[in-house]
C-alpha cells in the first residue's frame, strides 16, 4: 500500500539540499566565528547536505594574508571533506575604520561574480559579519531567486556605534538601512542568544522567521583529559593553578581588567594566567603586562586541534567583556569549549553568559571591569578544589546535553523546516532606520553563586 506523501514538505526538504556558506572568516583562521562555522558546516554535511564554503584568503586576526595563500586571486581547497573556495580581499584588522571598510567591501565585491556565475545552490547561509557580505546574498535572491539564511552572531552595528568604531551619522544610518533590508528578506534570521532573538522581533522580524543557532562545543574533540605532560613542562605549570584565557584579544573583551587582576594576584605564586589566542589587542596587552613586570601572566599559541590538551592543564578558564549596553545580550562562545573539557569558567561581564554559568552551577560570574572582583573570584576558586571539580563536572554534563554541535544543528534544521516560504518582495520594502537598538536586561536570580567567545 502506498503511503501518503506530503509534496510540500518533500519540496521544502529538497530545496535545502545544496548549501552555499558565504563567510569572510573561516579555517585555518583561528577565532570564535571560524570554529563555530566549521562545526556547523561539518554537521550540515553529516546530515546529508551538499555544502560548499566561499570565503576570503585567510588573514584574520593578524591582518595579513597567510603565507601559503599570498599572491593569489582565487584558490580552492578541502577542509573536513568540504570544498572551500577562496577569493582575494584587502587584508586589514584593528580599529581603523577606512582599512576595515576596505577589507569588508573588497571581499564582497570580489566574491560577487563567483557567487552569481557559479552553480546555483538551494539556499545561502550568509554570515552577517561583516555587513556588506549580506548584499551579495540579497542580490542572489533578486537575480537568481535563491533564498538566504541571515546569520547574526553579533549586533555589529550597535557595537560599532557604542564603541565609537563608526562615528559618522550618515554611515550609521546607511548601515542600519542595509541591515534592515537584509533582515526583511531573509528566509530565516538565525542568531546566538535569547536576547538577540527578542531584539530582532522588536525590529519587526516575525518570530516564525527567527531561528536559534547558539554557540556550542565539539564534545567529541573537547572532553576532559589527564594533564598533558608536554604543556606542563613547556609552560612550567607543575604545582601551579593555570587560569586560561583562550580566544580573540579584541577591544570589546576589556582585557585590561584581566591584566589588572593578574597584578593583584601576583602575591600568590601558585596562580598563573595563560593568555592563548590572537587579535588586534594582543600586542598592546603583552606590552602592558611587560610594563607591569607580571611574571604570572604568560602568552602562548595553541592550534585548535590541541584545545583539549590545553584545557587539560587548566585549573579554570576566564572570560571578560566590557560593560557596554550590547553586552547584555551576548553569550561568549569561549565559555563552551572550557565547559566541554570539564573546566569551570570565571566570567567578568553581564548578560546571558553569566546567567548560564550560575544557573547551571558550572562557573562564577562577577561584575564587569572590576579587577578586584575578578581576582577575588579566582582566589576563591583556587582555595576550594572540591568546588572547582564539581563546577567542572556540572559544565561537562550541561554542554553534552544542550550545547553539542550535533544537538544544536539538529534542532536548528528542524526549525528551518517550518520557516514560511512566502517572503515580501523587495519593491515593497520600507525603511525602518529609526529603530531602537536597546537590548533588554537579562535577569540573574539572587542567591546564585557569584564572586558568556
Amino acid at each position: 500500500m502506498q503511503l501518503y506523501r506530503d509534496p510540500i514538505n518533500e519540496r521544502r526538504s529538497s530545496m535545502l539540499k545544496r548549501w552555499l556558506v558565504l563567510t569572510q572568516y573561516y579555517a585555518p583562521e583561528m577565532g570564535a566565528p571560524q570554529i563555530r562555522l566549521r562545526c556547523v558546516v561539518r554537521e550540515l554535511q553529516r546530515s546529508g547536505k551538499e555544502v560548499v564554503v566561499t570565503t576570503a584568503m585567510p588573514n584574520y586576526p593578524i591582518g595579513k594574508i597567510f603565507p601559503e595563500y599570498r599572491n593569489r586571486l582565487y584558490c580552492k581547497d578541502q577542509i573536513d571533506g568540504v570544498t572551500v573556495r577562496r577569493v582575494w580581499a584587502y587584508a586589514a584588522t584593528g580599529r581603523a575604520a577606512l582599512a576595515r571598510l576596505a577589507n569588508y567591501f573588497s571581499f564582497a565585491f570580489n566574491v560577487l561574480p563567483f557567487v552569481l556565475l557559479g552553480r546555483k545552490p538551494d539556499v545561502i547561509f550568509v554570515e552577517g559579519q561583516p555587513l556588506p557580505l549580506g548584499i551579495v546574498a540579497i542580490l542572489m535572491k533578486l537575480i537568481r531567486g535563491v533564498p538566504y539564511i541571515y546569520n547574526v552572531p553579533d549586533l555589529q552595528v550597535d557595537v560599532a556605534r557604542e564603541l565609537g568604531f563608526l562615528r559618522h551619522t550618515l554611515l550609521l544610518r546607511i548601515a542600519v538601512w542595509i541591515e534592515s533590508l537584509l533582515l526583511k528578506h531573509a528566509m530565516s534570521v538565525s542568531t546566538v542568544t535569547d536576547a538577540f532573538m527578542e531584539h530582532f522581533e522588536r525590529r519587526g522580524v516575525p518570530s516564525s522567521r527567527i531561528s536559534f543557532l547558539p554557540n556550542g562545543a565539539d564534545t567529541d574533540l573537547l572532553c576532559p583529559r589527564s594533564p598533558d605532560v608536554t604543556f606542563l613542562n613547556e609552560w612550567q605549570l607543575k604545582d601551579k593553578l593555570a587560569i586560561v584565557y583562550l580566544g580573540t584579544h579584541a577591544y570589546y573583551h576589556g582585557l585590561d581588567t584581566l591584566v589588572s587582576a593578574a597584578e593583584l594576584l601576583s602575591v600568590d605564586p601558585r596562580i598563573v594566567i595563560l593568555m592563548v589566542g590572537n587579535g588586534p589587542e594582543r600586542e598592546r596587552i603583552r606590552r602592558l603586562s611587560s610594563d607591569k613586570r607580571l611574571s604570572n601572566l604568560m602568552f602562548a599559541d595553541v592550534p585548535y586541534e590541541k584545545t583539549a590538551q590545553l584545557y587539560s592543564v587548566a585549573y579554570a578558564s576566564v572570560a571578560t567583556l566590557r560593560n557596554i549596553p550590547v553586552a547584555k545580550g551576548m553569550r561568549l562562545s569561549k565559555i563552551f569549549p572550557a565547559l566541554s573539557c570539564g573546566v569551570p569558567v570565571i566570567y567578568s561581564g553581564v548578560g546571558e553568559a553569566g546567567y548560564l554559568l550560575t544557573q547551571n552551577a558550572c562557573g562564577i560570574a562577577v561584575e564587569p571591569e572590576s579587577p578586584a572582583a575578578l581576582a577575588e573570584a579566582i582566589r576563591h576558586l583556587a582555595a576550594d578544589r572540591d568546588l572547582r571539580d564539581q563546577l567542572g563536572k556540572n559544565g561537562r554534563k550541561y554542554v553534552e546535553h544542550e550545547y553539542s554541535w550535533s544537538t544544536i544543528v539538529g534542532r536548528w534544521l528542524a526549525r528551518l523546516e517550518n520557516c514560511p516560504r512566502h517572503e515580501p518582495g523587495i519593491s515593497k520594502w520600507q525603511s525602518d532606520a529609526g529603530y531602537s537598538t536597546e537590548i533588554g536586561p537579562v535577569t540573574v536570580e539572587s542567591g546564585l553563586p557569584m564572586g558568556t567567545e
